[in-house]
């Protein structure tokens, strides 16, 4: 009941100063009270930087339950709106946090307790952060514009959103995730590198009763190829994918999904500073 006042008092807050807010204050205040309510009322939260490989968990538990409510596979399920429709549907409260960033800024403010997550059973989805900085200046730059005049190195190495950016987040919320009751973090590249065990690791942390061959059904449809093919000839229907986007990949959400695919793209030079700046700055316990 604490949040539930706590995000009632925002809401009144928001509408007492709203006059003086531009749009991405406006934004953050309901961005922040929308989290406040949905946090704790979650049967489970899914947080993560953006490009770390949420869409791909959050594929593979769509396809556990679209098969059991005899859906087509390609619908992708909105785990908080699809409630209303499938009341059976657990509720899960996909999140970045304080990573949604409007017009260059920060959405949701740093500092400030997170103690509405720590009650929630909560998967903390992590990835490379190098491979997740390139993945979102394509991001950016592909499918959301706005940064055509940046160079990817200077992104990933400088740029908000980058790698310091990335760093950050990852740092926090290591350290928060010891306040949260039940949390799991799980890394992309052990998604990659045995996806049907590290997926059924977190069907079975949430406690939700699927068998084997049903995980291994949704671990084989939302396997990159098959996902990459569906995205490509437009027929995953759903705002997270593109639309139909044939020759440029780079502008597809499953892009390329390759582990320290980072290397592609600079020089030994440029590596050796990046992961540097990783080694520096990210939390060992990562093993990054």
């Amino acid at each position: 009941m604490y949040y539930l006042a706590k995000a009632s008092c925002r809401r009144l807050l928001y509408h007492v100063v709203r006059i003086r807010l531009d749009s991405d204050e406006k934004a953050a205040y309901k961005l922040k009270s929308r989290q406040l309510s949905s946090a704790v009322f979650a049967d489970g939260i899914i947080l993560s930087y953006p490009k770390s490989g949420r869409t791909w968990v959050e594929s593979m538990l769509s396809h556990l339950y679209t098969s059991r409510l005899g859906l087509p596979e390609t619908r992708i399920l909105d785990f908080q709106d699809d409630r209303t429709e499938f009341p059976e549907l657990p509720y899960l409260f996909f999140t970045h946090d304080f990573a949604h960033a409007t017009g260059g800024r920060w959405l949701i403010p740093k500092a400030g307790s997170r103690g509405h997550f720590h009650g929630t059973p909560t998967l903390f989805v992590v990835r490379h952060p190098i491979d997740t900085a390139v993945s979102m200046y394509f991001q950016q730059l592909r499918r959301e514009q706005g940064i055509e005049e940046v160079g990817i190195y200077e992104f990933v190495s400088a740029h908000q959103g980058g790698l310091p950016t990335v760093i950050e987040f990852l740092n926090f919320w290591l350290e928060e995730s010891s306040k949260i009751k039940r949390c799991k973090i799980v890394r992309y590249e052990d998604l990659s590198d045995d996806t049907f065990a590290a997926f059924r690791d977190v069907v079975r942390f949430f406690g939700f009763e699927f068998s084997d061959d049903e995980i291994r059904s949704a671990v084989d449809f939302a396997d990159f190829g098959n996902m990459q093919k569906l995205e490509k000839s437009g027929q995953l229907s759903d705002w997270r994918f593109s639309e139909k986007a044939e020759g440029d990949v780079d502008k597809l959400k499953v892009r390329r999904g390759k582990v320290k695919g980072y290397t592609d793209y600079f020089d030994e030079e440029q590596v050796a500073a990046l992961e540097a700046m990783v080694a520096d700055n990210l939390n060992a316990q990562f093993g990054y």
